[in-house]
């Protein structure tokens, strides 16, 4: 192959996963962010320069990561402004709907969430990487199941626990 060759898939490659990483960051906006200023292309940018240099073993776990490095940087965006505006105060807000996790406009559940989140992810890292992918990627339960080398219903069973663990701990 040649170089000119190599090069141009190079940039097919670049193009198509830019374009995945977009459609997360429309997803991220729409379920974290409906009411801020961010843009998804701002986070398509925040994702692509935390990630820059590092290695990832495939397609699907570069998306993942850019989708957890888009989740932290909507969160932190979001504290700041909900610090600014409410001068630090914190809100507990209770998720209704833990089977519907797009409904998740508040910045204060959004918040709220992310620091659940990272509770789970000190009890059992899997099943938070289970919730980051399928609530801030939008990744499938297939494709989350071949991400973390798991059976799929390994992956529902972990789901079903991760929701009934998150109504418990925003409750």
């Amino acid at each position: 192959m040649t170089q000119s060759a190599r090069d141009a898939s190079d940039w097919a490659e670049q193009d198509t996963i830019y374009g995945d990483l977009h459609r997360i960051s429309v997803c991220h906006a729409r379920r974290w962010a409906a009411h801020s200023t961010l843009q998804p292309t701002l986070l398509v940018h925040e994702a692509w320069l935390r990630l820059a240099g590092r290695r990832w073993g495939s397609r699907t776990h570069y998306l993942a990561l850019a989708s957890r490095a888009m989740r932290h940087f909507i969160i932190d965006y979001l504290r700041k402004k909900l610090s600014l505006k409410r001068e630090g105060t914190r809100i507990r807000v209770p998720l209704e709907d833990c089977t519907h996790p797009t409904a998740t406009a508040n910045p204060d559940r959004a918040i709220e969430i992310g620091r659940c989140l990272e509770r789970l992810a000190q009890e059992d890292p899997r099943k938070a990487r289970v919730v980051e992918m399928l609530i801030f990627a939008g990744m499938g339960f297939a494709e989350i199941a071949q991400q973390l080398n798991v059976s799929e219903k390994t992956v529902r069973r972990d789901w079903q626990f991760c929701r009934a663990w998150l109504c418990c701990a925003l409750g």
